[in-house]
C-alpha cells in the first residue's frame, strides 16, 4: 500500500463527520430485501472534510518533496483542489437544497 493511499486512509478515518458506514449514498441489496437508496444528510460535510485533508496531505507532500518538479506538481493538485472546495462552498446553499429535496423524496418514497 502506497503512503498517499495510507494517510488518505488514515485521514478520511479521523476527519469523517460521519461513521464510514453512513458516508455518500448508502443502499442496495442487504441480505436478500431491496433497499431504497438513502442520501446522507452529511454528505456536504464529508466532500469539505475530505477536501481539506487531500489538500493539506499535498502541502505538507510538496514542502517535504526534494525534487522541485514534483514538489510544483504536488502543490498545483493542492492548489486545484482548493478550488474545487470554493466552488463547492460557494453553491453550498444549492447543494444542500438539492440534499434536502432528495431526504424529502426518499421520506416519501419517491426515489
Amino acid at each position: 500500500m502506497t503512503e498517499e493511499m495510507r494517510v488518505r486512509q488514515t485521514a478520511a478515518k479521523s476527519t469523517s463527520a460521519v461513521p464510514s458506514g453512513q458516508q455518500g449514498i448508502t443502499g442496495g441489496a442487504r441480505d436478500g430485501a431491496e433497499r431504497t437508496p438513502e442520501i446522507n444528510r452529511y454528505l456536504y460535510e464529508n466532500l469539505v472534510s475530505n477536501l481539506e485533508s487531500q489538500i493539506d496531505h499535498w502541502t505538507r507532500k510538496a514542502a517535504r518533496q526534494p525534487d522541485p518538479e514534483t514538489a510544483r506538481t504536488l502543490r498545483t493538485k493542492a492548489e486545484g483542489l482548493g478550488y474545487a472546495l470554493r466552488l463547492l462552498r460557494t453553491f453550498e446553499p444549492e447543494f444542500r437544497e438539492l440534499t434536502d429535496a432528495a431526504i424529502r423524496c426518499g421520506a416519501d418514497g419517491r426515489v
